[in-house]
C-alpha cells in the first residue's frame, strides 16, 4: 500500500499542486505608461508643481503653458526626467 501511494498518488498530487499554483500567481503586467503622472514645470527659475497629468507614452514631450514637465523635482531651482504625452498640447 504504502508503494502505491508513493509512485502513483504523490506525483499526480504534486502535479494537481503545480496547476493550482500556476492559476494561484497574480501576474500583474500593467505598464507605469498608463499611470497619469503630475509633473513639475520651470517658472521663473523655479521647480514648481503643475496640475498637468501627463501619461507617458513617447509621442510628444509633455507642456503645460509652452513649458516642458518633468517628473522630478532635484531642488527648489531644478527639475529633470522629461516627461512625454500620447497627445500633442
Amino acid at each position: 500500500m504504502k508503494t502505491l501511494v508513493l509512485k502513483r498518488v504523490l506525483p499526480l498530487m504534486v502535479f494537481m499542486l503545480a496547476i493550482v499554483f500556476a492559476f494561484a500567481t497574480d501576474n500583474n503586467t500593467a505598464k507605469m505608461d498608463d499611470v497619469p503622472i503630475t509633473g513639475f514645470i520651470m517658472q521663473s527659475g523655479l521647480c514648481v508643481p503643475t496640475t498637468k497629468n501627463c501619461d507617458q507614452v513617447n509621442a510628444y514631450f509633455c507642456k503645460y503653458n509652452g513649458q516642458q514637465v518633468y517628473l522630478l523635482r532635484d531642488s527648489a531651482t531644478s527639475c529633470s526626467v522629461k516627461l512625454f504625452h500620447s497627445q500633442e498640447d
